[in-house]
């Protein structure tokens, strides 16, 4: 590219320098939005994911084959040491052992279906938060033994307060009916889905006792970063025979949370499409008012012997500055904005009242990941230099003489 080329692009835009910030501005204030919408999209979806695992599921669990469909206590972990003893040697000392079973919990005036749950209350709290949700009553310790706790519209459906006595019945090891009895030492009144309603927590010995379980577990959870996820389960699942165990992600067990994450970002994807619509429109009114007011320029450069692939390779600059401008612009604004947000966060109980039960905290900190912020640029790079096409082309139809005549 001729040095002239590049001098006339940057005399142009200085030469009108109103209309060229305009444009720029218009540029950047879109990209900051774009970049302050997927930062608060990011941080509403990481907190949530991080806030469903670390409620009640884990990052990660084994099971044997089959169990996640059809929890039946015949499909157990007989040796869950075992299992275990794969766990160290992956750098993963976050983890915890559960038994799953479904019951039913009778108090003197109601009885209800519940999913059964026995925790180590020595473990519990490497893997999740659960002990940290009861705020009435204590979680369990290690010298407890029948004692439950349930969400507070459990409870309220049952008709129980602290102190009072429930009733456990379920099929042990063997499908025979058993029953125990509970005293009711926490409740749970975060109004999280699926654990506020349905849910009875026991130590684990007291229902491997009453189960005649022994030693034997139906979960081993874990918690493990999400940039290590793909690796460890990867890692399990070859450890481990796949006909005798499943090794799940916590999307894996749960698809729905996924399923939402992706449409809500298909939404998102939907905006951006729309914003480079009115990137195109604004960057192609700009450079075809400009070149409608150069035409003589353009006219007196082609006689003057430059070809015409330079005549539009002159727009095309020009446009690329402008957007150039308009993202180094929307960077910084944007950045700046998300960067504040992040700190302060972004308080939604005011608009949307009690979030837990959605697994969302109330303040959300905006946090931008690299690929989306790299797609909302490569996006208005493209719009800019798409915009620059058509006026580029019709620059090089022009014909000198009609052009210096007519400019």
């Amino acid at each position: 590219m001729k040095p002239v080329i590049l001098a006339l692009a940057l005399r142009n835009l200085t030469q009108n320098l109103r209309r060229t910030v305009l444009t720029v501005s218009a540029l950047g204030t879109g990209l900051a939005a774009l970049v302050l919408l997927w930062s608060f999209n990011d941080g509403l979806h990481g907190n949530m994911v991080r806030n469903f695992q670390d409620t009640i599921v884990g990052s990660l669990q084994i099971h044997r084959s089959g169990f996640f469909e059809r929890p039946e206590l015949e499909r157990h972990i007989e040796t869950p040491q075992e299992v275990v003893d794969l766990l160290q040697p992956l750098g993963i000392a976050h983890w915890s052992t559960r038994l799953e079973t479904f019951a039913l919990a009778a108090s003197e005036e109601v009885s209800a279906g519940v999913i059964l749950i026995g925790l180590n209350p020595e473990r519990e709290a490497l893997v999740t938060r659960l002990p940290q949700k009861v705020d009435k009553g204590a979680f369990f310790s290690s010298d407890d033994r029948n004692t439950v706790i349930l969400g507070a519209a459990t409870a309220n459906n049952l008709k129980i307060e602290l102190g009072d006595s429930l009733v456990l019945v379920a099929y042990n090891r063997f499908g025979q009916l058993v029953a125990e009895e509970f005293e009711l030492s926490g409740l749970i009144t975060s109004g999280e889905m699926g654990i506020d309603r349905g849910l009875a927590l026991v130590p684990l010995t007291a229902l491997q006792e009453m189960l005649e379980m022994d030693e034997r577990v139906t979960n081993v959870l874990m918690r493990v970063e999400s940039d290590r996820l793909d690796a460890v389960a990867g890692s399990l699942r070859e450890s481990l025979p796949a006909q005798d165990y499943e090794v799940m992600r916590w999307d894996e067990m749960f698809p729905v949370m996924k399923e939402w994450i992706i449409l809500h970002d298909g939404f998102l994807y939907l905006f951006m499409g729309v914003m480079m619509l009115i990137v195109l429109g604004g960057v192609l009114n700009t450079l075809l008012l400009s070149m409608l007011e150069r035409t003589r320029e353009f006219g007196i450069l082609l006689a003057l012997g430059n070809r015409r692939r330079e005549i539009a390779a002159l727009i095309v600059l020009e446009a690329l500055f402008v957007g150039a401008g308009g993202i180094l612009l929307g960077l910084l604004l944007g950045s700046s904005i998300v960067t504040w947000l992040g700190v302060s966060g972004i308080d939604l109980s005011g608009l949307l009242g009690n979030t837990a039960r959605f697994y969302v905290d109330p303040v959300i900190h905006p946090h931008l990941q690299l690929g989306h912020l790299g797609a909302a640029v490569l996006v208005f790079l493209l719009a800019t230099l798409a915009a620059s096409l058509y006026p580029a082309w019709r620059a090089t139809r022009l014909e000198p003489v009609e052009a210096i005549r007519n400019g």
